[in-house]
């Protein structure tokens, strides 16, 4: 599995090292190739294409491209944090409109006094029978719902054309600090490797 890993729209990258080198090592060792990537255009070369919070508005020819991309059955993730910061969600939100999905992402911040991994904004939720922490979340709403709690949906998928649309509320479940947290490791293993 090949993923390529946006930087062409400012996002948080694989390649940094304090934030995401313990998920680039987990990918490798899985046989996930990880790359960052940072000319738009050469995302197609690859299966899965993550945009790890994205601050650039994407140009109506790249979301052309992007259906292009879904069409040949590819898939693209997008993720977010809360409260719609650096305006990132309605970024997402302004893609996936144009891109025909029903997913949106809320401009909240999910927080669970009674759920949680020793603070409200750490909450936990439920993904293939596995409890996953979610910190810094937005909720997402429409799609298929895969990381849920009885608080939110924390992440949602939605089938277009032959591939696939992954949109999670939050960017840093995966980094550093959460890669070893509860089942957090497969969660994002399964994510890169299209087997969510």
């Amino acid at each position: 599995m090949r993923v390529g890993w946006s930087s062409s729209h400012g996002e948080f990258l694989i390649d940094d090292y304090y934030y995401f080198s313990k998920l680039k090592k987990i990918a490798e060792d899985e046989g996930i190739v990880a790359e960052c990537v940072d000319s738009f255009y050469r995302l197609e070369n690859y299966d899965v294409i993550v945009f790890n919070y994205p601050e650039v508005q994407f140009k109506l020819r790249e979301l052309s491209r992007m259906r292009g991309w879904l069409r040949r059955g590819k898939t693209v993730v997008f993720a977010s944090y809360y409260n719609n910061l650096d305006r990132v969600s309605e970024v997402i939100n302004r893609a996936l409109k144009r891109l025909n999905s029903e997913i949106r992402l809320e401009m909240d911040m999910v927080v669970d006094e009674e759920n949680n991994l020793g603070d409200p904004r750490f909450p936990v939720a439920e993904w293939n029978g596995r409890k996953v922490v979610m910190p810094c979340s937005s909720s997402v709403s429409g799609g298929v719902p895969v990381v849920k709690s009885e608080k939110a949906v924390f992440a949602s998928y939605q089938e277009l054309w032959s591939g696939k649309v992954i949109v999670l509320g939050t960017c840093v479940f995966w980094d550093n600090y959460s890669i070893d947290l509860l089942s957090n490791r497969e969660l994002a293993l399964a994510i890169l490797a299209d087997d969510l």
